[in-house]
Order: C-alpha cells, then sequence, then structure tokens
C-alpha cells in the first residue's frame, strides 16, 4: 500500500473514534430521557438516511452478490444491532469513562482474530505499540495508581466487555467484505438493518418518549444520528478497507481519551493534568503501532 492511501486510512480512523469518544456523554444524557432502542431507532434512521443520499449522490453502487449479501448482513447484525444494544445497556449502568477504557481491549481481539480469520500477520512493533498504549490506558484510567484499577466493577462493565467481541467480529467480518465492495453502500445497509430492527421493537414507545425532549436534545439527537453514527460507521469502514484490521482496532485506544475530555466538559466527570500525560503515551503506543508494517500470510 502506498503511503497516501495509508495516511488517508489512518484521518479516517481518527476522525471515526473521535466522533465516538465524544458522543459517549452525549448519549447519556439522551438515555436519561429514551429507552436504548427507541435511541437506536432514531440514531440509525438518520445515520442510514445521511449515507443513503450520500451514496446516491456519489453514485456508490449496491450490487452485491448473493453470497456476500449475506455476510454483510452477519456484520451488521453483530456490529450494529448487538454491539449497540450491550453499548447502550452498558452506559445506563457505568460511567462513559469506564466504557472507553474497556473498549481499548478491542485490538487485542481484534488482532488475535485478524491472525485466525484474515491470516494477518502482527510485527513485533505493532506488539510494542499495543503494549505501550495498553500501558498508558492502564495509568490514565487508575490515574496513576494502578490499584485503583478494576476491570470489571458492575454489571454495566460486564456488558461493556462483551461488547468488544462483538466489535471485533465485526471488523474482521466487514474487512473481508470491503475486499470487493465500497465502504459506503456497505455502511448504508448496517445503518438500515439497525433502524428496521430497533424499529420493529420500540414503535409502540415512541410516541410517549420522544415527547419529552426538548429542542436542545432534539439537536443532540440529530447531531448523533449525522456524526457518530452515519459518518463514523462510513469513516470506520473506509479506514478499515484501507489499513489492516489490527491498525485500525488500535485508533480505539485514543477514544477512551476522546470520551473522557468529552465526559469531563459535558458531563463534569474528571480529567487532571496527570490523565493528559499519561494521554501523551496512549497515543505515542498507537504511532508506533500504526507504522509497523502489517502484512498478509498467503500460505
Amino acid at each position: 500500500m502506498n503511503p497516501k492511501e495509508r495516511v488517508i486510512g489512518i484521518i479516517y480512523a481518527t476522525a471515526s473514534v473521535f466522533s465516538w469518544g465524544v458522543y459517549l456523554p452525549y448519549a447519556k444524557i439522551i438515555l436519561a430521557k429514551l429507552s436504548p432502542s427507541v435511541f437506536l431507532t432514531f440514531r440509525l434512521s438518520i445515520g442510514a438516511i445521511t449515507l443513503l443520499l450520500l451514496s446516491l449522490i456519489l453514485k456508490r453502487p449496491f450490487h452485491f452478490k448473493a453470497k456476500d449479501l449475506l455476510w454483510i448482513v452477519v456484520a451488521g447484525t453483530i456490529g450494529i444491532i448487538l454491539h449497540q444494544l450491550l453499548q447502550l445497556k452498558s452506559l445506563e449502568h457505568t460511567t462513559a469513562t469506564n466504557v472507553g477504557w474497556i473498549l481499548t481491549l478491542i485490538p487485542a481481539a481484534t488482532g488475535l482474530l485478524a491472525w485466525i480469520f484474515l491470516k494477518e500477520k502482527i510485527s513485533p512493533q505493532q506488539i510494542v505499540g499495543l503494549l505501550i498504549a495498553m500501558t498508558g490506558l492502564a495509568l490514565f484510567v487508575s490515574r496513576g495508581n494502578p490499584r485503583n484499577l478494576s476491570f470489571i466493577r458492575n454489571y454495566g462493565d460486564f456488558l461493556s466487555f462483551v461488547s468488544i467481541f462483538t466489535w471485533a467480529f465485526y471488523s474482521i467480518i466487514t474487512k473481508h467484505i470491503l475486499n470487493k465492495y465500497d465502504a459506503m453502500p456497505i455502511s448504508t445497509v448496517h445503518m438500515a438493518l439497525g433502524f428496521l430492527f430497533f424499529l420493529t421493537i420500540s414503535v409502540n414507545n415512541i410516541p410517549s418518549q420522544i415527547a419529552t425532549l426538548d429542542l436542545h436534545e432534539w439537536v443532540i439527537l440529530l447531531l448523533i444520528g449525522l456524526i457518530p453514527s452515519g459518518m463514523a460507521y462510513f469513516w470506520w469502514n473506509a479506514g478499515l478497507k484501507k489499513l489492516s484490521a489490527m491498525t485500525t482496532s488500535m485508533f480505539i485506544f485514543p477514544e477512551a481519551v476522546f470520551a473522557s475530555a468529552a465526559g469531563h466538559i459535558i458531563l463534569g466527570e474528571s480529567f487532571t493534568k496527570s490523565m493528559l500525560l499519561f494521554s501523551v503515551i496512549i497515543f505515542t503506543g498507537v504511532y508506533v503501532s500504526v507504522r509497523g508494517k502489517t502484512t498478509l500470510n498467503k500460505s
């Protein structure tokens, strides 16, 4: 892969995790008024409409072979329906910071699955970068005191832990599909699939719940649908198309920093100077890992 394509992939991946990190505290605000299923109905409908319009404007083809369409549906079921349910239910029982921390185990899970299913070789430099980022993250979450670190504290943390595997499987399956098709139509189908599912199970609750939203909350919901839903899923898949599954997943680490910073600004969650220093360690690990070369084992 030429350096330009790699840089484009990095930009896409960074944009997606930044928007997801900032999204978490805003999601907690909306979840105080809406159930997860109603929230996801609106979030995914706006995301699907956004991506569909962009696909039509940019003339991206929606032609899939039958066997590939099956895998697209499987990926959407795991990565949109199941993953989003787990993540939002976890947010009801734990902090945005904890969710961001636990999700940083995704690179390790994705790297293992990519090695098993995609035959991706993980370079020593990527392993070093992963270890540096995980060390920085442990210091970040424990506020510099590892004795404060508790991996699973409650039900919300457990659900967030389970969700790392749904996202890892989503990335692996989608990576295989992206070798054949454009990222935007695939992301559109995934958004639409999730919207139809959550609409079906929440339709009776929608009128009473949306009546509780004020104008400010409607604006938040609209922006969540446009950016961390529609656009961010496309950005992630576009980055995944240009990078290896392991390299792309490394960008989950900065998401914890973005979530904590946004949680501090929006919800008043703590974000200290020492956490800023530990953030530098995290980004250093990501930089080291992304610079490592990943090749495919063709045997």
